[in-house]
């Protein structure tokens, strides 16, 4: 039979522990998408700005104005930019998930990994991880649709709850339909690097996966918010004093990339692959989910 969950839990950590190197694939994430937007930062300042000359400004006043002028005549380049910088990010992040779900595959299936895995499995999904994003992000953005009738008959004069209920009650249902394909589809980037898919078939699968296995993905993902709410109320009460809350805010960040991503990536793999009959690492022994002892 199929891990219970709560074994899920405990083994994807003991393989965390067996494998610290588990958590490279998210810290160079940081690290690169940081560096990445500091440079596009810099690119777009020196192509916007880089023409004014400051000293010729007499005051903060008419420096800003400069700057707002320098702002509104650049706007389509400045909307190129974002768009740009949003899918080089997307790219990136793209490639250390499919590397990190790869050595958590490894480590879930043999007991070990290594770097290796990472830079082969990012390599071989990241173009169909990268558009499979694509495809979920304009998802999202499908929900909109349920603001549009609400949008066309807002009045901007009279902005009180009644006048605009149809508003509301869109929005409230783009919320709805958010938190609905967002636990649909939580499983899809899992599904497409163990199975190497395409982009469409890989949402497709981690669809029907979600539909054979909620009840797993439900408390795999109840798991999750479980423990950022602990995290969460350790962040409330760090924060009573400044300089406890400025070490917490490293410490929290530590933790959260170095080992509580490595744990949650080693959950979601371990769940699909026991759910679907691949062998796992389990116990010192490699084994298949039916030859699990019972409990």
């Amino acid at each position: 039979m199929a891990e219970e969950i709560s074994k899920i839990i405990s083994n994807g950590i003991n393989t965390y522990t067996k494998n610290p190197n588990l958590c490279i694939p998210f810290i160079l994430n940081i690290v690169t998408i940081g560096l990445t937007a500091i440079i596009i930062a810099i690119f777009s300042i020196i192509y916007l700005f880089g023409s004014l000359k400051i000293e010729e400004y007499n005051t903060p006043e008419a420096l800003s104005l400069a700057f707002i002028s320098s702002l509104s005549n650049h706007i389509f380049e400045i909307a190129v930019i974002v768009i740009a910088g949003v899918f080089i990010i997307m790219y990136i992040a793209s490639f250390f998930t499919s590397g990190a779900i790869g050595m958590a595959r490894q480590a879930t299936e043999t007991g070990r990994t290594t770097f290796s895995t990472m830079m082969e499995s990012g390599k071989k999904n990241v173009m169909n991880l990268f558009l499979a994003e694509i495809l979920f992000l304009l998802l999202v953005i499908a929900g909109i649709v349920f603001m549009v009738p609400g949008a066309m008959n807002v009045d901007l004069n009279r902005l009180s709850m009644g006048e605009n209920m149809l508003l509301i009650i869109g929005f409230v249902l783009w919320i709805v339909y958010l938190l609905i394909i967002s636990v649909a589809f939580s499983a899809f980037s899992y599904v497409l690097v163990i199975e190497s898919l395409g982009p469409v078939d890989g949402i497709i699968a981690g669809f029907n996966f979600f539909k054979k296995n909620a009840s797993g993905v439900f408390l795999i993902i109840l798991a999750t918010i479980g423990v950022s709410f602990v995290f969460g109320i350790i962040g409330s009460i760090m924060s009573i004093n400044s300089i406890l809350n400025t070490i917490w805010s490293f410490v929290n960040l530590l933790i959260s990339v170095c080992i509580l991503s490595p744990i949650m990536t080693l959950w979601w793999v371990r769940l699909y692959m026991t759910r679907t009959g691949k062998q796992v690492y389990f116990n010192d022994l490699l084994a298949h989910p039916n030859d699990l002892p019972k409990p």
